[in-house]
């Protein structure tokens, strides 16, 4: 086995091995039993180096195999690994400073523990402090533990916890949705106004909206605000927020669950499972019918009616899913001034989660920190006390401050999640 570390080159069979590669390590092939019955996996919808060039800079690296040749293969060797970091400069730690970000490390499954991981994460850091980062963060689920030991062992710290506000739209304006009149639609350029006039916390872009907008126009959707004016500025409250197209470069490609997404999506399967289930609770309700009533026979019924109502609602989920023409929105940029900013914001959110689901998308997102004082616009339960995913960080620069946490409030780039 020959390793070599290289760039990633455009126009090439490097295309087709790094889709490869990420493909096949998002898939379940560990377990034979749920890769048989579920087939899921990434896929690159532009070029696999797309999602990196929406930064200023970046770096994407492949590890390759010259002693293998033929599936996976790029034009001298097998694609066994992959790395990315887009390069930005943002606010942090009360300065415009270079940053790095890291994402798609992948190492196919047949090549780990063979030091490729570390191969192809120290050329990646030299890369980027070669284009002047002086530091590199990134995302991971707060359950890897191998993921985060790997990164720690390198030097980063965790950053910032992360509340991630995953909203199935299935039931969303379901029993009608009345918007409050006062809501007004705003455009780009007057959300970017608003959101820069502010002073800018950790992570967010050194030019501000204008700039994240200018770099991918066609993912802006929507921006509202609402203002509750008071006898004076002190008493009167605002709030904003984005809508954005959360189909980035990549999307989730389902080949199989149980059966093929035609499958599914066939009127004469729909319609064959619908018969099916009515059959079984038919069935399953004449037996409880003509059963003495007991403690058992009770229960039964309860189950039943229980089933019938789990069978409407999977109808209902499957036929959401199948019809829905886009995946993911995200709700970005969330703006909360004045004693009811926060009550004001929670209307914007209900409000883009309805105008996401007429748009055609399946589920809307947030990502905030668990500290950050807008949270409860988005969720009414209880504050987390841990996040589901990570930011964590790394200082590059010899004069790197002491400080490693991010602002609460810190700013959330939708290209790092695309």
């Amino acid at each position: 086995m020959s390793i070599v570390v290289r760039p990633f080159r455009r126009d090439t069979s490097d295309d087709a091995g790094a889709k490869a590669l990420e493909a096949r390590a998002s898939q379940h092939t560990h377990n034979v039993i749920l890769s048989t019955l579920v087939k899921v996996h990434l896929q690159h919808l532009d070029s696999f180096d797309s999602k990196a060039r929406k930064y200023e800079g970046s770096v994407v690296l492949l590890a390759i195999d010259t002693e293998v040749k033929g599936d996976g293969a790029s034009d001298d060797g097998f694609v066994c690994g992959c790395i990315c970091v887009g390069i930005k400069d943002v606010r942090l730690d009360g300065k415009i400073r270079k940053l790095g970000y890291l994402f798609d490390m992948r190492v196919h499954e047949d090549y780990q523990r063979r030091t490729i991981g570390s191969q192809l994460y120290k050329s990646a850091e030299s890369a980027t402090r070669d284009l002047g980062a002086e530091a590199i963060y990134l995302s991971v689920n707060s359950t890897n533990k191998k993921a985060r030991s790997f990164y720690e062992r390198y030097g980063y710290v965790i950053s910032s916890h992360r509340a991630l506000l995953f909203t199935p739209l299935l039931f969303s304006g379901l029993f009608g949705h009345r918007a409050a009149a006062a809501i007004r639609s705003i455009t780009s350029q007057e959300m970017a106004q608003l959101f820069d006039s502010m002073e800018g916390s950790d992570l967010s872009l050194a030019g501000g909206l204008t700039q994240l907008f200018s770099s991918c126009p066609e993912k802006f959707k929507n921006a509202w605000v609402l203002e509750a004016k008071g006898p004076d500025e002190e008493s009167s409250s605002l709030a904003a927020l984005t809508l954005w197209d959360g189909d980035g470069t990549s999307s989730i490609k389902i080949e199989r669950l149980l059966l093929t997404p035609a499958t599914w999506k066939s009127p004469l399967t729909q319609v064959s499972l619908l018969l099916a289930g009515c059959w079984v609770l038919w069935l399953w309700g004449l037996s409880v019918w003509r059963s003495p009533l007991t403690v058992w026979s009770a229960l039964s019924g309860a189950c039943l009616l229980f089933a019938a109502v789990a069978g409407t609602l999977a109808s209902a989920f499957v036929r959401f899913v199948t019809t829905r023409r886009r995946e993911r929105a995200r709700m970005i940029a969330p703006m909360a001034k004045g004693p009811r900013g926060i009550e004001l914001l929670r209307g914007l959110v209900a409000h883009a989660k309805v105008t996401a689901k007429r748009q055609g998308f399946g589920v809307a997102i947030g990502n905030l920190d668990i500290l950050d004082p807008r949270l409860p616009a988005f969720s009414s339960g209880k504050r987390p006390t841990s996040g589901q995913t990570l930011f964590m960080l790394k200082w590059l620069c010899s004069d790197a401050p002491k400080v490693c946490d991010f602002s609460c409030d810190n700013f959330f780039d939708p290209r790092d999640m695309s």
